[in-house]
């Protein structure tokens, strides 16, 4: 067996072991989508009941409604502060802002963190599939893997300027420009390679 065909072998058993791991990790972000969107609707239907919770919880000193950090209680539990001007044009969604706004808030927002799980969820798929190519083409410097390579970096750079801001999409863009040029260097390297063959 030559050196090319080792690194090959390499190559193909950490891309297994790749997407054995993003395997792993689609499957939790999964059972945490199913979690949020049941959180989030559970949270909802419950209205004026889980505003009620909350205000007795809030009284026994067990939940905290305000965005203080320190409680080293391992009970207490902080759901942040709730925003006093939601208005809302839709009759009947004013009505439930006007009856449990808390029900409102929370289950809005777990339900919108739901969506950022969609995203992780997706971005799982496309890892999954990159590493399933190069085990498949036993060649990471190919057209196919660049342009999957490309769209899972892509990918990640909207979901990192949606759920963190400019500055880690910008990094995301600079990494997707550079890891584009190296796999552009390594298809034109692996073009030659083949031609003196």
């Amino acid at each position: 067996m030559n050196e090319e065909s080792v690194k090959i072998a390499k190559i193909k058993k950490s891309c297994h072991a790749g997407k054995i791991a993003a395997n792993i990790f689609l499957a939790l972000a999964i059972f945490m989508l199913a979690v949020g969107i049941w959180g989030g609707v559970k949270v909802l239907v419950m209205g004026k009941e889980f505003d009620d919770m909350v205000t007795s919880g809030r009284f026994a000193g067990v939940v905290s409604t305000n965005d203080e950090i320190g409680s080293a209680s391992a009970v207490n539990i902080n759901l942040g502060s709730i925003p006093l001007d939601i208005h809302s044009d839709i009759p009947a969604v004013q009505a439930a802002i006007d009856d449990h706004p808390m029900s409102v808030v929370y289950g809005t927002n777990i339900l919108s963190m739901s969506f950022i799980m969609v995203a992780v969820v997706a971005l799982m798929f496309l890892v999954r599939s990159v590493f399933a190519i190069i085990e498949k083409e036993g060649n990471p410097f190919t057209v196919t893997v660049k342009k999957r390579i490309k769209t899972v970096l892509i990918a990640t750079s909207v979901v990192l300027f949606l759920t963190s801001g400019t500055g880690p999409a910008i990094l995301g863009i600079l990494v997707t420009i550079a890891v584009n040029a190296i796999l552009d260097y390594g298809i034109t390297l692996q073009t030659q390679a083949d031609e003196t063959l």
